[in-house]
């Protein structure tokens, strides 16, 4: 296999911009046992339940009272047998507010699980329940809109639990730019290796640039470019056949050998190693 497969919110669910379910048990989940990515968000909401996945090289338990942020491109698959009670929402990252999607993509870094209090639990329930409610087809104009505002509520009530986890207390300036330069490098990593390459684009100076997204994520610009490639790296060593050689080129890297001092300076592994380490 050499490539990861990538699955399309339109093609998945025939068109619709967003999908919600309610599963009860390992029968109601969707058939997906093999790594893959997604082109849209994914919100878990465990009531109860049991197993384990992979999203990006994190392993998870499923805990009871639990929500899981799934972020476009990350690489996810079950690590065991899941059965599991609650809510799977699935929806294009066009309806999820910029403001909650630089929560996620902050948290992302550390992990993409927050546990719920039980006043938490249960917001987030009525949320779930009202929106599944106003989930029908042939919705008139209105209807969509309130359904809209209803998936704005029920994603703010996660990015709300996932801010308290993860508080970020910068300035709106600095969130912009730094919201701004990981949509730039999830784009463009392949051929812009410096953080004066953002920094052009975005109109500002690589000082500044590196000032706003420390401030905003904890890391250096050069840092989120060096983790960016790196995790890109990691998916393909593990879930392709391809060669380190032919994942250097595929990540932008003429010289192999540069790439692997690289990813070994950032993982601790050399790609050889970390192939071999999880894949034995």
């Amino acid at each position: 296999m050499n490539q990861i497969p990538l699955h399309k919110l339109a093609d998945t669910f025939n068109g619709e911009t967003a999908i919600l379910r309610y599963v009860t048990g390992q029968n109601d989940l969707p058939a997906i046992d093999y790594a893959h990515r997604d082109d849209y968000h994914i919100f878990l909401f465990i009531e109860q339940g049991s197993g384990r996945f992979l999203i990006d090289f994190h392993e998870y338990e499923i805990t009871p009272g639990s929500v899981y942020a799934i972020l476009p491109g990350q690489v996810h698959f079950p690590a065991s047998d899941i059965i599991a009670t609650g809510w799977i929402l699935a929806i294009d990252s066009m309806l999820v507010k910029d403001e909650y999607q630089r929560i996620f993509a902050k948290s992302s870094l550390l992990r993409n699980r927050v546990n719920l209090s039980e006043e938490e639990t249960t917001e987030l329930k009525r949320g779930a329940e009202a929106l599944y409610k106003r989930f029908h087809p042939d919705r008139n104009p209105i209807q969509e809109n309130i359904l809209h505002d209803l998936f704005s509520y029920y994603i703010g009530l996660i990015a709300e639990s996932y801010h308290k986890e993860f508080p970020s207390p910068v300035k709106n300036r600095y969130a912009s730019i730094t919201f701004d330069f990981k949509d730039l490098l999830s784009t463009h990593y392949r051929e812009w290796k410096r953080p004066s390459d953002y920094a052009s684009r975005l109109n500002l100076s690589p000082v500044y640039l590196n000032e706003a997204v420390k401030k905003s994520t904890g890391l250096s610009a050069s840092e989120s470019i060096q983790h960016e490639i790196v995790i890109r790296a990691k998916r393909l060593l593990y879930y392709t056949t391809l060669s380190i050689k032919e994942i250097a080129g595929e990540l932008g890297y003429e010289d192999h050998a540069y790439f692997t001092r690289l990813f070994t300076k950032v993982s601790g592994l050399s790609p050889t190693r970390f192939r071999s380490k999880y894949l034995t």
